[in-house]
């Protein structure tokens, strides 16, 4: 499969994302790149909530109903546009124009170009399937929307589980916008790294770097430090396999973008319309998975808090000390009631008692946060990411302007590096705070870019500053004509010099990372299906009939059966949360098949008809399920040898009478 076939499925899942929720903000008044790097946030949100009426409604998921859904929408939105027309400040701000936008465009591509390509490198070919723990699950959710027409939160992973309500919680908002997309599971899907690690991260960014730096030419800066990282999405989106939970975090600069320029001007109606584009763009955060709402509280909660503390010194010595203290006692109740109702929701209590054994050396941690190891040198790390991160920092923290403005920035830039450092650390009473995150140090640490990216912009800008003054004192005469020319030439300079010197901030280790996820053989933790297991799987559309069900150890690339070849999966994912006793029973014991009775049993009850056995070992470099010894074995009888590929071979189950 050539790279063309991904550009009309990649075309309609942008416009998806993009263009809708871009459209509404405008219908509202809010403007330019802020409306660009909202956009996202707002149309996964609407996607959600429309897939959970819609399911409620019992109508099926499909383009007709989500339109339709749409106009409604954006009708709303030009009525509540209309009634606070020329009230909503900085959400107002037009966008940039002539030579800014060009320049501004050509840096969002260069941007782009650094992090989709060393994707499109790794991950080898448009339908190469990525073979990591996650990603399973998340390709079969995708191939169950399609299959019951319901891609609503409450319910629609449920058909991945076994003995569980059909209103099972799980976030669907990702699975629910790959499954319109009209291509194969896998094309979707790595559609959707390309859309949301990159063009909705960025658009988010450069949102984002324009309020928080308040010029244009910090916006691109921000664009290109922030495609240096590979905590995100590299991280994210080849290594752990999180596709909800990038989608999550790639909303979380563009959600950010609007809080803070909807604090700045927004009078009478138009903070009634910016208090709902926020809660919006942040319901789609949130809707996309749940953790999402930490990430952005963690970048977010340090601003609040700062403004708030600001407006309420202001308020205080003028005069309005009961309003003052009103609010703060308001606030602090809401805060309350709304922490006893997120600690006792059994899906967060579920996240926080998730158990990790690390006990990394918190200094070591965060020298990994800083210098984003993972992805670059070894033993090294990105340190042009770390130096100008820290330039940033400084810059603030020296200038008394800067100190007022941005100390927000810096306040949340080292609480993220500390929750990080939490969760990769021994335990202790405060790790408790990591659970919000499955107290995943990864996970965590792709919240970092958000504010690093701006700081690293603010520090090349400040290096530019140096470095042009030094010229301009007569030093280096072969550069002095540098020295004249305008301080953001100089900053885009200095860009262009750190992103050639790191090969494109080390792009040829982010490739290895989405190789490691997508190249058989390169597969970290175990290769699920190689290259002639893969074509294995995709002639089950041929030597089985459409209603077959297919059994076999979720580890060695059985799974990949349902959304691949549409064949039912007796065992969809590789998790053991909410098997059935059924389930349980071949996992243990499908090789005493002829011998127990209880097997047939299960067989029947599942309406298993093929078993995939694969005779790979962990020595061999394959990936092996500890909790299924019952299906790494061939029965004595009851099975008829259908099809073969690699290690694998394909039976057809006879022993139950199915035969």
């Amino acid at each position: 499969m050539t790279w063309t076939a991904m550009l009309g499925p990649t075309l309609l899942l942008a416009t998806a994302v993009v263009l809708p929720g871009t459209v509404v903000l405008r219908l509202l008044g809010v403007r330019g790149v802020l409306a660009l790097g909202g956009g996202p946030a707002v149309s996964v949100a609407v996607y959600a909530v429309l897939a959970i009426v819609a399911n409620l409604a019992g109508i099926a998921w499909a383009w007709p109903p989500v339109l339709a859904g749409w106009v409604l929408v954006a009708v709303v939105a030009a009525v509540l546009g209309r009634w606070a027309r020329g009230c909503l400040g900085a959400l107002a701000e037009p966008s940039p124009r002539g030579r800014t936008a060009s320049l501004l465009a050509l840096t969002f591509v260069v941007a782009a170009a650094l992090l989709a390509v060393p994707i499109a490198v790794g991950m080898g070919s448009p339908g190469a399937l990525h073979q990591h723990w996650d990603s399973v699950f998340h390709a079969n959710g995708v191939q169950a929307i399609r299959d019951t027409g319901n891609a609503s939160t409450l319910g629609a992973m449920a058909p991945l589980f076994g003995d569980i309500g059909p209103r099972f919680y799980y976030p669907a908002a990702w699975h629910g916008l790959v499954a319109l997309v009209p291509a194969s599971v896998a094309v979707a899907a790595n559609a959707s790294t390309f859309v949301l690690g990159v063009l909705a991260w960025l658009l988010g960014m450069g949102a984002l770097g324009r309020v928080v730096l308040r010029t244009w030419t910090g916006a691109g800066l921000t664009l290109v430090v922030a495609a240096g990282f590979g905590a995100f999405p590299a991280v994210i989106l080849a290594t752990l396999a999180q596709w909800p939970f990038g989608a999550a975090i790639a909303l979380v600069p563009g959600a950010l973008a609007l809080l803070i320029a909807g604090t700045r001007g927004a009078h009478g109606r138009g903070r009634v319309v910016a208090v709902l584009a926020v809660a919006v763009a942040v319901g789609g955060v949130v809707l996309a998975h749940g953790s999402g709402l930490f990430s952005f509280l963690l970048v977010a909660g340090p601003y609040v808090v700062v403004a708030a503390v600001r407006w309420g010194r202001t308020q205080w010595s003028g005069g309005r000390r009961r309003a003052v203290l009103a609010l703060a006692v308001g606030s602090g109740l809401v805060l309350l009631a709304a922490l006893v109702v997120v600690l006792t929701s059994p899906t967060v209590q579920n996240m926080l008692r998730f158990e990790r054994n690390v006990n990394a050396f918190y200094p070591v941690t965060a020298y990994r946060t800083l210098t984003d190891l993972p992805l670059a040198v070894p033993f090294v790390g990105n340190l042009p990411i770390a130096a100008l991160t820290i330039l940033g920092v400084l810059a603030v923290l020296r200038s008394p302007a800067r100190r007022e403005q941005l100390r927000w920035l810096v306040v949340a830039w080292g609480v993220v590096i500390a929750m990080v450092a939490l969760a990769a650390g021994p335990e202790n009473p405060l790790r408790m705070l990591a659970g919000f995150w499955y107290t995943q140090s990864a996970r965590i640490a792709a919240v970092y870019p958000v504010v690093a990216a701006p700081l690293g912009a603010l520090g090349l800008l400040a290096a530019a500053a140096w470095l042009r003054a030094r010229l301009r004192e007569g030093r280096l005469p072969r550069l002095a004509p540098l020295g004249a020319r305008p301080l953001p030439t100089v900053a885009a300079l200095l860009a262009g010099i750190v992103v050639v010197a790191t090969a494109g901030w080390y792009a040829p280790a982010k490739a290895g990372r989405f190789a490691e996820a997508y190249e058989p053989g390169r597969i970290a933790w175990g290769t699920m299906l190689s290259e002639e297991e893969i074509a294995l799987v995709r002639r089950l559309e041929t030597t089985t009939p459409p209603d077959s069900v297919i059994l076999g150890d979720p580890h060695n690339g059985a799974p990949f059966a349902y959304s691949v070849a549409h064949r039912r999966a007796a065992l969809p994912q590789l998790g053991t949360s909410g098997m059935s006793e059924s389930q349980a029973v071949l996992a243990d014991r499908f090789f005493a098949l002829g011998e127990d009775p209880a097997v047939c049993d299960a067989v029947r009850d599942l309406g298993v008809t093929h078993f995939y056995l694969d005779t790979a070992t962990v020595a061999d470099g394959a990936k092996v399920s500890p909790s299924a010894p019952g299906l790494q074995r061939l029965p004595a009888t009851g099975v008829e040898e259908v099809d073969s590929g690699g290690t694998a071979t394909l039976y057809r189950v006879t022993g139950c009478g199915q035969g």
